[in-house]
């Protein structure tokens, strides 16, 4: 139930967020919003404000904003089309709008979520200070989300009392033994709030590292800082992670790093872990998410705002739009491959369970 809650809080806060950006960009510039909604499917709850219904729908996975005139295509409606020329006769079309406002209200979306990783990472800074030093215990300090260690249940705080019948001590006999035991399932005592308990977990070699990781970190000294300075590293942190998410698809596509991507399955899972683990965790994940959601969005594919820029871009330098019917039928078939490539994103989610 906890990862439940967390999953539809957290994706709630992120596609909130991304469709805002949208939302707000449009309100400004003048285009008609015909529905600004969370989730897809049936309408939970509903009202209309002016020209824009905001409404809550059944399937918590998304959202959308919907603007007249954003996506014209030969088979709408007679309401929907009485809808279009109003919003024409008043200026408040998509298709009417200069090619820079339209590109800032698709843009602005994937901005904010990177704006949003940016001041999450700023509040962790600012709540819990930076790491000045490690401490050499056998306390584990922080666990990571997604790593084994979360999923054999280890927590900050927990005490590793052995590994596989060896008395730990310092955290540098922990490491020791985690990082030359790749793959292989090691027995954990630990002790946590006074009483014993034991799990297994299994070393795995992970990205960009030679030895073996289980997703644990130290207990750390922390010194606070000024919210002027949590500001800049949270900016600074934010931007670090673009670099290495760009790193990494770049890899990915030359073939150097195996493509790992999850879907709702696995998010939730890490949420959910996250959110146990605790709260500083969560934020930090919450950031992770809402940096992959916005650059995600500004990949170059069809249906997606990158996507979408690609074509703007391309009115920009030729002067002329790109063939609106041409157009709709490439984010069509982007949106089918979409579709397609996420339910087998989530059919091998679900296989990790089995």
């Amino acid at each position: 139930m906890l990862t439940i809650i967390s999953f539809i809080v957290v994706l709630g806060v992120l596609v909130f967020i991304h469709e805002f950006g949208h939302y707000i960009t449009a309100k400004l510039v003048g285009i008609r919003v015909e529905e600004f909604a969370l989730g897809f499917g049936p309408k939970i709850i509903s009202k209309k404000y002016g020209d824009t219904v905001y409404s809550i729908r059944g399937v918590p996975l998304g959202g959308f904003c919907q603007m007249t005139g954003e996506a014209l295509s030969d088979d709408m409606s007679e309401e929907e089309r009485a809808v279009y020329e109003e919003a024409r006769k008043k200026g408040q079309a998509f298709d009417q709008k200069p090619a820079w406002q339209r590109f800032a209200v698709i843009f602005n979306g994937p901005l904010l979520n990177l704006v949003l990783a940016a001041l999450i990472f700023t509040l962790i800074f600012a709540l819990y200070g930076i790491a000045v030093e490690s401490k050499d215990t056998n306390i584990i300090g922080d666990v990571i989300p997604g790593t084994p260690a979360a999923e054999a249940g280890l927590r900050p705080g927990d005490r590793i009392i052995e590994i596989d019948g060896h008395k730990i001590e310092k955290w540098e006999d922990l490491a020791r033994m985690i990082h030359s035991s790749a793959n292989k399932q090691l027995l954990i005592k630990y002790e946590r709030k006074n009483q014993l308990f034991t799990t297994t977990v299994t070393p795995v070699i992970m990205e960009g590292r030679d030895d073996a990781l289980i997703g644990i970190l130290s207990q750390v000294v922390r010194e606070r800082v000024s919210i002027f300075t949590a500001l800049k590293l949270g900016f600074l942190q934010t931007i670090s992670y673009i670099i290495a998410m760009f790193k990494a698809i770049g890899s990915m596509i030359t073939g150097k790093m195996a493509v790992e991507i999850g879907g709702p399955v696995m998010i939730a899972t890490m949420v959910g872990q996250a959110s146990e683990i605790g709260f500083s965790s969560l934020l930090n994940l919450t950031a992770i998410l809402s940096l992959n959601l916005g650059i995600f969005n500004l990949l170059p594919f069809p249906a997606l705002d990158g996507g979408k820029l690609v074509f703007i871009i391309y009115e920009m330098i030729r002067r002329k739009p790109f063939p609106p019917e041409k157009e709709n039928m490439v984010h069509v078939i982007g949106f089918t491959i979409l579709i397609i490539f996420m339910i087998l994103v989530i059919i091998k989610d679900i296989s990790r369970f089995f």
